[in-house]
């Protein structure tokens, strides 16, 4: 995604060109986390010495993922285990009940840029590029992750966010519209640490300062897309038009609050749609309900209005559906709904 990863979705090979036989044993001298908190043996099936190009890591094994990494960064070590696997079983309830994954979602952490690189180029081989592009962070490709470095928070925040699509991609029968994919993508990036557990996420989506930042600038600038722009359009469509990164930074906070809209808004009246798409994409019935012209659009661009509109009350029509979302825009950025948003409260006003 921009700015910290673009979700592209392309289907990986094996891993091939990859030092990754791990071992049981740690090697005399390297132990950067030798007694690992009760906390972190909670959610760690198994840890095994796991060396890539002759750096040594790690790779733990938890009830859903596998997460391979060469941090030496204690707070790193003690806290990515539990945040991903946490992470995905939030993605099966915060919004209504979704399926466990079939395969383990698996999660390369890297120390280093180059180390990233340098897988990314095994993995990827002649589209290497296109990922090696991406300016800040990591990508996701149908169930695996590759991430590198990039502070306390933002580590943390990217592995939530294509966390998502590395569930929702190898779990879900159906392909999600990209407008929800990506919404809920930008929603599950919201978390504070545990005061009382420190090495525990709290998922709060509407903890995201990001999103709420540039929405509200959008909305000052006057430069909010409408509801069929955000059904039609893609990330990458605004990047190809355009090299003003603001407006796929709008698009990503604007489908963030549309996710939040369709859940909240409107006193719970389209809640039960969105619950039904998720359910439908993970069963695979989503397509079924597509007509011909809507399912062709669908195929090409997992775009079209027909993606939500099919599963909104009778008579609702995109006019009336933007003009209530342009009003829980105005209400979500008023003056003070940001002190809210810092502490992962809903701005609205009950």
């Amino acid at each position: 995604m921009i700015p910290r990863a673009l979700a592209l979705g392309f289907a990986i090979a094996s891993l091939t060109g990859c030092s990754s036989v791990p071992t049981r044993h740690a090697e005399p001298g390297f132990n950067p986390i030798a007694n690992p908190s009760t906390d972190v043996r909670r959610f760690v099936a198994d840890r095994q010495l796991w060396t890539f190009k002759g750096d040594k890591g790690w790779a733990y094994y938890t009830p859903n993922s596998i997460i391979r990494t060469t941090s030496t960064d204690r707070k790193i070590l003690e806290r990515l285990p539990s945040f991903v696997e946490l992470s995905i079983l939030h993605y099966q309830s915060d919004l209504t009940r979704l399926p466990r994954p079939s395969q383990p979602i698996e999660t390369y952490f890297f120390d280093t840029r180059n180390q990233w690189e340098t897988l990314t180029r095994s993995l990827m081989g002649d589209r290497a590029s296109v990922y090696l592009s991406i300016e800040r962070g990591g990508y996701s490709a149908k169930q695996i992750g590759v991430f590198y470095d990039i502070g306390p928070k933002d580590s943390f925040v990217i592995c939530a966010h294509e966390g998502w699509h590395q569930y929702s991609h190898s779990t879900f029968k159906d392909p999600m519209p990209v407008w929800l994919d990506e919404g809920v993508a930008c929603m599950m990036e919201g978390f504070k640490w545990d005061e009382q557990f420190p090495d525990h996420p709290r998922f709060l989506p509407w903890a995201n300062i990001e999103r709420f930042d540039q929405l509200r600038s959008a909305y000052k600038a006057d430069t909010l897309m409408p509801v069929h722009s955000l059904l039609t359009l893609r990330p990458q469509d605004l990047m190809i038009a355009s090299t003003d990164k603001p407006a796929a930074l709008t698009y990503y906070a604007q489908v963030w609050a549309l996710i939040h809209f369709l859940n909240e808004g409107q006193d719970g009246r389209y809640q039960s749609a969105l619950h039904q798409l998720l359910r439908d994409t993970a069963s695979g019935a989503f397509r079924s309900k597509l007509g011909k012209h809507d399912l062709r659009q669908f195929n090409t661009r997992r775009t079209g209005p027909a993606t939500l509109l099919n599963y909104l009350p009778p008579g609702t029509t995109l006019g009336q559906l933007d003009r209530q979302y342009q009003q829980f825009i105005a209400q979500i950025v008023r003056v003070g709904s940001r002190n809210r948003i810092v502490m992962g409260q809903s701005p609205i006003t009950r």
